[in-house]
C-alpha cells in the first residue's frame, strides 16, 4: 500500500474537511464537489492509495445518494473497483455498484453483481443460495 507524499496528503486531507463543513452545513452539492477534487489529486494508479481512494469514492456515492444524482452516483460505482487494491475485499464493491444499478431500474447488471457472486460462492453464506433458488 501506498502512501500519499506529504504535501498531498495534506491537501487531500484539507479538501476533505472542508467537504465535511460543507455536508454537515447541508450543502451536499458542494461537498461532492470537494471530494472529486481530493480525487483527482490522488496520483495514478489511485488504487494503490488504498484507504484513501477507496473510503473517498464510497463518500462521493454515498452523497450522490443523498442529491439522488443517480447519473454521477453510476460513473462513481463504475470507479470504485479502481480503488483500494490491497483492501481485502468482502464483496462491498460490487454490493455498492449493485446498489447503483438497482436504484437506476438497471435489473440485469444488479443481478450479477449481487446474485451470481453469491451463486459462485461455494459456501452457503447464510442460505441466501437457498433463498434465491441458485
Amino acid at each position: 500500500m501506498a502512501i500519499l507524499q506529504s504535501h498531498i496528503k495534506e491537501e487531500f486531507e484539507s479538501l476533505l474537511e472542508k467537504s465535511n463543513e460543507e455536508f454537515n452545513n447541508g450543502n451536499y452539492n458542494d461537498s461532492i464537489v470537494l471530494l472529486e477534487e481530493a480525487w483527482d489529486i490522488i496520483p495514478d494508479p489511485k488504487g494503490i492509495y488504498c484507504e484513501e481512494s477507496y473510503h473517498l469514492v464510497k463518500d462521493i456515492i454515498s452523497t450522490c445518494f443523498m442529491v439522488n444524482d443517480l447519473k454521477k452516483a453510476k460513473e462513481w460505482a463504475d470507479k470504485i473497483f479502481l480503488t483500494g487494491f490491497a483492501r481485502i475485499d468482502s464483496g462491498d464493491k460490487e454490493f455498492i455498484a449493485g446498489k447503483v444499478s438497482f436504484e437506476l431500474g438497471d435489473l440485469e447488471t444488479t443481478k450479477d453483481f449481487l446474485v451470481l457472486p453469491i451463486k459462485n460462492q461455494r459456501v452457503d453464506v447464510l442460505g441466501i443460495r437457498r433463498i434465491l433458488s441458485i
